[in-house]
C-alpha cells in the first residue's frame, strides 16, 4: 500500500496518544470499515491532503496547577484507493480519530466521511460533537 502522512509528522505525537502505531493503525482500521461493506475489499493508497484540525480538552490536576489531558479529537481530508475484485475506486473524505478517558482508561473512535469538508467535520463542525459523544 502507498501511504503519505506527511501533513500529520508534525502531530504525531499527539496521535500517540490514541495508538502506540498511529498510521498503522489509520490504515488498517479503515480498510476494515471497507472490508465490513465488501470482505474483497483492499485499500491500495491512503494520503493525508490537509492539516490537522486539533480540539482538546483536560480537567484540572488536584496535585498542583497542571491539566491533565483526558479528551482529543483530530479531523484531516484525505485520498484513498479501494479496490474489490477488478474494480478501482478513487475516493476522498474526511477522517476523524477521537480519544476519551485518555488519562484513565482510553477508548477511541474513528470515522471516514466521504465526499465530507473539514467544515463539516473539523473543529468548528461535528469534531467536538463526536469527541463528547463518545465520551458519554
Amino acid at each position: 500500500m502507498i501511504t503519505n502522512f506527511d501533513k500529520l509528522e508534525d502531530t504525531k505525537h499527539m496521535l500517540e496518544w490514541f495508538s502506540n502505531n498511529p498510521f498503522k493503525e489509520i490504515t488498517t482500521t479503515i480498510e476494515q470499515l471497507f472490508i465490513k461493506q465488501e470482505p474483497n475489499t483492499k485499500m491500495l493508497s491512503f494520503e493525508i491532503t490537509s492539516n490537522p484540525e486539533w480540539l482538546t480538552g483536560g480537567k484540572k490536576s488536584e496535585n498542583n496547577d497542571t491539566v491533565i489531558l483526558v479528551r482529543s479529537g483530530v479531523a484531516v481530508s484525505c485520498n484513498f484507493t479501494l479496490q474489490n475484485n477488478k474494480d478501482v475506486y478513487h475516493l476522498k473524505g474526511i477522517f476523524t480519530w477521537v480519544g476519551v478517558h485518555l488519562n484513565t482508561t482510553p477508548i477511541t473512535n474513528m470515522w471516514m466521511d466521504i465526499d465530507g469538508t473539514l467544515d463539516e467535520f473539523g473543529k468548528e463542525g461535528k469534531l467536538k460533537e463526536r469527541i463528547y459523544e463518545l465520551d458519554s
